[in-house]
């Protein structure tokens, strides 16, 4: 009990001031949400919208406005997050301790030096991915505010794939343990919180578009004229166009193939029909929305098999006495 309390007493500043910002954003989200909610309970038209009516179109861009207003905040936070949570709680744990010495007073006290790392490091760990946690369940229900058809929320887009589920958890944790880990090496705070804010970016950037390569992707075929190939809130890939014998064409090698024959203008459901004659096909590269879950836990584990490793390595410096 000792050991919690000197934990909450040295850290109290980023607890506090951590949860103040997630209530903050979640009075932001909820306003949102409810404005969302009361123009979709009033406006969403009644049909499906199969065609493009001036209502339908309306109701979309409407609902658009409100959800990007609000959703150019959590761009920001899959990046901002865990590199404040890996400088600010991760990098100053141990490190402040050696640059100012007040590990070998602990020490010499009667809690043991397993069982004082052990307590900081479970319990802000702990606190970090319920921090996560609680991040994604008040973006869940902001979202499905907006999900009301015609208007579709796709949590396997980019923008919101990782500030729900699992994701803000596993990333603000493995920051979190990048940090620590900075802090046993370098035993000085500032470039522990340097180094971390560093990696954390590089980590941000280097997984921005990974999910797409997560598993093999599903092939869609259009051999007629369609609207969409790929199924609704599936995680788009790419897309080209194969001849009758398989070879690969981009669309503009298709269209410079198909001057002569079917023209230029692209647009018209002839030159789609003069297309698909001649042999062309388009093919469609997506996974389809029931992998969510398995990149969830495929990108948690690219982040945390390594960082719980650092994390190893950190306790083990942290126990092993200087000479």
């Amino acid at each position: 009990m000792e050991v919690l309390w000197l934990t909450w007493r040295q850290h109290r500043m980023q607890v506090l001031v951590t949860t103040a910002l997630l209530v903050v954003l979640g009075v932001v989200l909820l306003i949102s949400g409810l404005g969302a909610a009361g123009f979709a309970a009033q406006n969403a038209p009644a049909t499906d919208c199969v065609a493009d009516t001036p209502a339908c179109s309306a109701y979309r861009v409407e609902m658009n406005e409100r959800i990007h207003s609000v959703g150019e905040l959590l761009g920001w936070l899959p990046l901002l997050a865990p590199a404040l949570i890996g400088a600010f709680w991760g990098a100053p744990l141990l490190a402040r301790e050696f640059e100012h010495g007040t590990h070998q007073l602990t020490w010499t006290q009667s809690v043991t030096r397993r069982r004082w790392l052990a307590a900081k490091i479970v319990g802000l760990g702990a606190a970090v991915t319920l921090g996560g946690l609680v991040l994604a369940g008040i973006v869940e229900p902001w979202l499905a505010a907006f999900d009301v058809p015609p208007y579709n929320v796709d949590r396997f887009d980019m923008s919101w794939f990782r500030v729900v589920g699992i994701m803000p958890a596993a990333w603000w944790l493995s920051a979190f343990l990048l940090g620590m880990a900075t802090g046993a090496l370098f035993r000085r705070t500032l470039p522990a919180m340097a180094v971390t804010l560093g990696v954390c970016a590089l980590a941000f950037f280097g997984l921005l578009r990974a999910p797409s390569s997560y598993a093999p992707p599903e092939r869609a075929v259009q051999a007629q004229v369609i609207d969409e190939l790929e199924p609704e809130d599936s995680l788009y890939v790419t897309s080209y166009w194969i001849d009758s014998s398989g070879a690969k064409f981009t669309s503009q090698e298709r269209h410079l193939a198909l001057a002569g024959p079917c023209g230029t203008d692209e647009t018209t459901k002839k030159y789609a029909q003069c297309t698909f004659s001649h042999g062309y096909r388009q093919v469609v590269e997506f996974h389809p929305a029931d992998r969510f879950w398995q990149f969830q836990w495929t990108e948690a584990g690219i982040l945390l098999i390594p960082a719980l490793s650092l994390g190893g390595v950190a306790v083990r410096r942290a126990l092993r006495p200087r000479i």
